[in-house]
C-alpha cells in the first residue's frame, strides 16, 4: 500500500503527481501510513523534521516537505480527537 492510495485526500491533493513520499521514502510513508490515526503520527512527523543536535541528516526535499505539512493537516481534520501530545 501506498499513502497515496491509502489516504484519499492526499490522493486529491496530489492529483495526477506521484508521492514524492512513496516512491523514494517508501520506508518512511509506510511508518506514517501505520500510524495514521495515532498521537504516534504526530510525535513521528516531529522526529522526521527536527534535527536533533548529535544527529548529521541531508534533509528532505521541498517536495516531500510539502507532502509531509500536507498529511498533517488532513490527519488534524480527519482525526480531531487525537491529541497531538499526551500532555496537552
Amino acid at each position: 500500500m501506498t499513502l497515496k492510495s491509502t489516504i484519499k485526500e492526499f490522493a486529491a491533493f496530489l492529483g495526477d503527481r506521484e508521492s514524492i513520499l512513496d516512491n523514494n521514502f517508501s520506508r518512511i510513508a509506510g511508518q506514517l501510513e501505520l500510524l495514521w490515526g495515532y498521537q504516534e503520527f504526530y510525535l513521528y512527523l516531529d522526529k522526521l523534521i527536527i534535527t536533533e543536535k548529535e544527529r548529521s541528516r541531508a534533509g528532505f526535499p521541498f517536495e516531500a516537505i510539502q507532502e509531509l505539512d500536507k498529511l498533517k493537516e488532513i490527519h488534524e481534520r480527519l482525526c480531531p480527537r487525537v491529541r497531538r501530545y499526551a500532555n496537552v
